[in-house]
């Protein structure tokens, strides 16, 4: 019988952190967002210590004193390439998978023997730890969403769980919706008002009444927990509705070149995503945003526009990004944050016109050589429309560790 299996990354961000830092397994670390603003990972021994995921680091800078908590600004870099390392482990060992997240991947497994499955899933655990370093936990049941939820089971205990439909269906009383895999707040709520708590309250409602109430969504997660392959149909696209690239600046701008050249790094980096997950953008918005919280509030803002041809050309989308950038820039206002957000994407075997007027095949060749010279070479090593970071819109990174695995000048040294 074909099961779905979830790899899933441990405490991702500080896991890789850990592994250059071998004396700091088992103590307390944090990871903190873009500027150094707020908590967006935790090792286990900071969330015992009953610090929530998004709090503003100033707010408990006095609790990490107190308690020796080592602090990290985040490492995109390092955190990319490791997960790179990671799937490529995985594809090795698993063949096809389906990466889902920067942490996470789905893949499909034959099981005939249970036992024997487990013991896999084990050794794949300890190959992985082995090889990068990473500490993973391992879901494998008949539907992605459960698989989901058993990964999640399993986080703290011995890593892998191995959820037959039967084991699921005896348990579907204690699983709550809010508990799975793409059901947020919202929803929930509106399950709740619909007395909907837990997986067994879905699966005992009439299915014509769900989808009247809550649409093809509700179809699908009603199949996906029922645990029946053939009825079955993941609820998440292959493909994002959108990709988003923002980040904020370590000081305000009232420079639009220097605005330029951060929507022109955002665009980089949003575009390569888009060209690895093979698919085309037809929206683009641009954002030029203003501290919130001064009197500039109401100022700056974003636009978006339809593209004449879906594409993931940087250039092409470079090329528009700045159009609608100069329709939204004020001169004298000063700008705190800068993005872009690609939406309405489909699959790229749809094809793509060149806006320029050249051979599609000619501008995928250009964009598959920049791909892989980045790859090759170290992130940003070829840009389109941009130099390297300035200091004028670069984020703060007051506690970046070295780039240890894609910067020659801070490889790791051993004496």
């Amino acid at each position: 019988m074909e099961y779905v299996g979830l790899a899933d990354c441990n405490n991702f961000f500080v896991s890789c952190e850990r592994v250059f830092r071998p004396d700091l397994w088992n103590k307390p670390v944090v990871v903190l967002s873009s500027n150094d603003g707020a908590i967006v990972a935790r090792s286990e021994e900071v969330k015992k210590l009953g610090v929530p995921m998004g709090v503003p680091y100033f707010k408990v800078r006095d609790v990490f004193e107190k308690n020796q908590v080592a602090v990290f600004s985040s490492n995109y870099e390092l955190y990319r390439d490791m997960s790179n390392r990671v799937m490529e482990v995985l594809a090795e060992e698993l063949g096809e998978i389906e990466q889902y997240s920067v942490d996470e991947s789905f893949f499909r497994m034959d099981v005939k023997d249970i036992a024997v499955a487990e013991q896999e899933l084990f050794w794949l655990r300890e190959t992985v730890r082995k090889q990068v370093g990473i500490p993973m936990s391992f879901g494998l049941a008949p539907t992605k969403t459960i698989a989901k939820y058993a990964s999640e089971k399993e986080k703290r205990g011995s890593g892998v769980c191995l959820m037959t439909k039967e084991e699921w269906l005896k348990q579907a009383d204690q699983v709550l919706l809010s508990e799975l895999w793409g059901v947020g707040g919202a929803m929930s709520q509106k399950f709740r008002a619909q007395g909907l708590s837990s997986v067994k309250d879905l699966l005992s409602a009439d299915p014509s009444r769900i989808e009247r109430l809550y649409g093809v969504y509700g179809k699908k997660l009603l199949a996906e927990v029922s645990g029946d392959q053939s009825r079955s149909q993941s609820i998440h696209d292959d493909l994002p509705k959108s990709i988003m690239s923002t980040r904020g600046f370590s000081k305000t701008t009232t420079d639009f070149s220097v605005l330029a050249e951060a929507l022109a790094y955002h665009v980089s980096k949003a575009a390569e995503e888009l060209r690895e997950k093979k698919g085309v953008a037809g929206k683009v918005s641009a954002l030029i945003l203003t501290n919130r919280h001064s009197d500039w509030v109401l100022r700056g803002g974003g636009k978006e526009a339809i593209l004449p041809q879906a594409t993931n050309d940087t250039r092409l989308l470079l090329k528009e990004v700045l159009r609608l950038a100069k329709e939204v820039y004020e001169p004298g206002v000063p700008y705190k944050k800068a993005g872009v957000v690609l939406g309405f994407i489909k699959p790229d075997s749809v094809g793509q016109v060149s806006l320029f007027g050249e051979d599609a095949m000619e501008n995928e060749r250009l964009m598959e050589a920049i791909d892989g010279l980045n790859k090759k070479i170290g992130p940003d090593s070829v840009t389109i429309g941009r130099a390297k970071l300035k200091s004028g819109w670069s984020n703060r990174h007051d506690h970046r560790s070295p780039r240890y695995t894609t910067s020659w000048n801070e490889l790791p040294r051993v004496s």
